[in-house]
């Protein structure tokens, strides 16, 4: 499940033109967008950042808070050495 915060409100069309199943709600200001929903995966996710970002919006940040229903069960690798600044 992703959430994805955008600066502003968004518009109606969105919705119909990623034709996915996302939710969007507002703050009580209406400042920040909050979309939710499922995508399959991260070029999904890339397609929804790209077109929010076409269409004008800053996007603020987003969170997977859990993996896709059929994503493998891949544990982090630690194969990688941590940089070092």
């Amino acid at each position: 499940m992703y959430t994805i915060h955008v600066q502003g409100h968004l518009e109606p069309h969105w919705q119909a033109e990623l034709r996915m199943q996302i939710t969007y709600q507002h703050t009580n200001d209406g400042e920040i967008s909050v979309l939710t929903g499922q995508l399959s995966d991260q070029a999904a996710l890339l397609g929804v950042l790209g077109w929010l970002a076409m269409w004008g919006y800053q996007i603020l940040g987003f969170t997977l808070s859990s993996p896709p229903a059929d994503a493998p069960g891949e544990a982090p690798s630690d194969n990688h050495p941590a940089r070092q600044s």
